[in-house]
């Protein structure tokens, strides 16, 4: 650690109960910082002016030197660069379905994925709710890509809104690494107006308790009124003002400028990493007291500060430089090569004239005549080549621009200007490449995301909050909406992670369409979960996740596989007791066709192996392959369904055939059973033939006349059923592909 951090040290008395106990120490410190940080402010603010504008050469130097002729011109490239990169790390933040996904490990897989669904969704919900939560994280990620980190705070223990802060506003001491949980400790820069710091400390006592400071915290205020030397400037006279017109006092007041100072303690039983204490000191140094002090107030630093790095560096803090950093050199040569290219043209481009005498000199007189000038005799008009003394800064304009996109690829892609076009295959292989330059560093930044998002979810489960705490009453309503939906309250801590949600194509919306287009050919191949994922993305790639309940609308409770399939279920429960439903409309086609197909499928093969009333398991059959066959409809309307459609139409013919085998068999086991009846009856009719003085042969002439009639009444009718249960399901087939003949019509 620094030997300018006066941070105390294990001694021969024992562990200090804070290594931070001198408010004039840490003072000195932070001014010492601030001064230290003095080179970092000027390149910064270089850095600025490009983006904003700045010329690249002193107007007043230009005019004092006798130059002010020379073109002095802002290309404005800086900024183009920065939008471009802004917007890349925007779109992975924003162009997802939820911002984070939070996974829950409670009850079994079935629950845990439930309650992971539910949460998350309520979760995202909450963060919409944060109304600035886009503005704070574009405000993040400017500082981060033009400077090199975009640090984000929180302001108490409780709140689970986050704030952004200026790069500048972070100090480190030197030699402090780009991994924060490494940190020993870190400044934070911040000002109040007047009744901004009084609301700390309005009730005096609740202030005490929190850590305030109270007397040292009035003395702020007071110094901060122009009027605070007078005799009449007291206490009671400015708190009544504050608490009368807190605005219009503020407003004659200087700021108050603070310092917060965020230390880690040594560690202890109750936290072996060693917890993060707080104080604020007042930067003016006439204020010898802390403002506040809270020793181990936060567990780790997820909970205080997260600085956002752009990339690592050298493992280093302070060697983390943002793209603005980076180009900052690049970028003023080429401002000013093309300034000088402007002035070559133009003075290229100038009719030079060369007058024969210094008498032709004074006598000089051009006269203009409509679209003609008239030159005097005396004078000869010299021509000029401006191609060879152009030649040389554009090359080397080139060369910047090609090492620019070689360090910069990531944001804007290499126009080639020459040579034959690239064909699909070496477009992909770029495309790819240029993804892998940004890899690592998106990955980064996912990670700080991960850690940003899982503090956020920490705070708004607080089982503890009250109505008073600042951004609970939105906290307290995700919770009681996530145990609303059946979430039990345990569940909510049960977490087992809170993940950024990823997006394809690493910030390019035109790799996100491609990547998109390429699974929508494979849609029907997927799982139900995954293609309806893959058709919302694919919506939300052409529209934004923003219209994707436009043109995609879904039901606040959407219902799940599970309750689909258990919903099937509950239908083939009915099929067996001789009752048909028709299909509904918010039905899942093919979860309800698989699970009817599977069903049917072991019916028959019970019926097989002897298992079961086959009558019974024929007519159950007749009724749900009808029923399937109406699922296999509406999926042929469908054509990201075509490729289930061809696997579960397979699979229907052969549960057709087998079916009308099993119907052949029952008919059979019918005619043998009704054979039999029949020839008891025909030896009964013989013997009371026999005893009431017929002819037996008459009599039995007679019972097979009745029998065959019968049979051929009976045999009609089980063809024509069969025969129309077969038609119902061709022409319910033909008409599904006949209308989407229509549709692709």
């Amino acid at each position: 650690m620094n030997s300018q951090i006066p941070l105390e040290n294990i001694s021969e008395d024992g562990v200090p109960e804070s290594r931070l106990n001198d408010a004039s120490s840490v003072q000195s410190m932070v001014k010492s910082m601030i001064r230290a940080d003095d080179r970092r402010s000027k390149v910064r603010a270089k850095v600025k002016g490009l983006v904003d504008g700045n010329a690249p050469y002193n107007s007043g130097e230009l005019q004092r030197t006798g130059q002010s002729f020379r073109t002095n011109v802002n290309f404005r490239e800086g900024e183009s660069f920065l939008n471009m990169g802004m917007s890349a790390f925007f779109d992975v933040f924003s162009e997802v379905p939820t911002y984070a996904t939070v996974k829950i490990n409670h009850g079994d897989a079935n629950d845990s994925e439930k309650y992971s669904r539910i949460i998350t969704e309520e979760f995202d919900r909450l963060q919409k709710k944060d109304g600035s939560f886009d503005y704070m994280m574009q405000l993040s990620q400017h500082e981060m890509v033009l400077y090199g980190t975009g640090p984000m705070i929180f302001e108490d223990n409780t709140d689970w809104r986050c704030k952004p802060m200026k790069n500048a506003d972070l100090l480190v001491p030197e030699g402090t690494k780009s991994n924060v949980e490494d940190w020993e400790m870190c400044v934070v820069r911040s000002q109040y107006r007047a009744h901004e710091l009084f609301k700390f400390i309005r009730n005096e006592k609740a202030a005490a308790k929190a850590g305030w400071t109270v007397d040292a915290a009035k003395k702020a205020i007071m110094g901060a009124h122009p009027d605070s030397i007078g005799s009449n400037h007291t206490w009671e006279k400015t708190q009544q003002e504050l608490r009368n017109n807190d605005l219009s006092y503020s407003s004659r007041c200087d700021v108050i400028t603070v310092a917060h100072v965020f230390y880690r303690e040594f560690p202890d039983d109750k936290n072996p990493e060693g917890a993060i204490s707080h104080c604020i000191v007042d930067e003016r140094g006439d204020n010898k007291e802390f403002l506040f002090r809270k020793v181990r107030r936060f567990k780790k630093w997820s909970e205080v500060v997260h600085p956002m790095y752009y990339d690592k560096g050298d493992g280093q803090h302070h060697s983390v430089k943002g793209m603005g950093v980076k180009m900052f050199a690049a970028l003023e040569l080429k401002n000013r090569l093309k300034c000088s290219l402007v002035d070559a043209a133009m003075a290229r481009t100038t009719i030079h004239l060369q007058p024969s005498s210094p008498n032709d000199l004074n006598r000089m007189n051009v006269v203009q005549m409509g679209p003609y000038s008239v030159i005097p005799s005396g004078y000869n008009v010299t021509q000029t080549n401006s191609a060879g003394v152009l030649d040389a800064p554009l090359a080397v304009e080139r060369e910047l621009e090609g090492l620019m996109q070689a360090n910069l690829s990531q944001y804007r892609q290499r126009l080639e200007k020459q040579g034959n076009p690239r064909t699909a295959t070496e477009i992909e292989a770029l495309m790819a490449q240029q993804s892998v330059l940004g890899k690592t560093q998106l990955n980064r930044y996912y990670s700080q995301l991960d850690v940003l998002f899982a503090e956020r979810y920490r705070r708004a489960i607080n089982p503890n909050m009250t109505k008073d705490m600042a951004g609970a009453a939105e906290a307290i309503e995700f919770q009681k909406k996530c145990i609303k939906r059946g979430c039990p309250r345990e569940c909510l801590d049960k977490v087992e992670y809170v993940q950024s949600t990823r997006t394809a194509g690493r910030g390019s919306a035109m790799e996100r369409r491609a990547i998109s287009n390429a699974l929508m050919n494979v849609v029907g191949m997927l799982p139900e979960g995954g293609r309806k994922k893959v058709i919302e993305d694919h919506v939300a790639s052409l529209a934004g996740y923003h219209s994707l309940g436009r043109y995609y609308p879904m039901p606040e409770e959407d219902v799940d596989t599970q309750e689909q399939q258990q919903e099937a279920a509950r239908e083939n429960a009915l099929f067996r007791t001789g009752t048909n439903i028709p299909i509904a409309g918010g039905d899942n086609h093919a979860v309800h066709a698989d699970v009817h197909l599977q069903t049917a499928t072991e019916a028959i093969s019970a019926a097989q192996q002897g298992v079961g009333n086959l009558v019974e398991v024929a007519d159950f059959l007749q009724i749900i392959i009808e029923h399937i066959a109406a699922h296999l409809s509406e999926m042929e309307l469908d054509p990201t369904r075509k490729e289930l459609l061809d696997i579960y139409e397979k699979q229907f013919n052969e549960l057709q055939k087998l079916t009308n085998e099993l119907l052949d068999v029952v008919m059979k086991q019918q005619q043998e059973a009704e054979a039999q009846a029949l020839q008891q009856q025909q030896m009964m009719a013989e013997a009371q033939a026999i005893q009431g003085g017929v002819d037996p042969k008459e009599q039995l002439a007679m019972m097979r006349a009745e029998r065959d009639e019968a049979r051929r009444d009976m045999k009609a009718q089980n063809d024509i059923e069969r025969k129309t249960s077969k038609t119902q399901q061709d022409m319910a087939l033909k008409d599904a592909k006949a209308a989407q003949k229509m549709m692709g019509g």
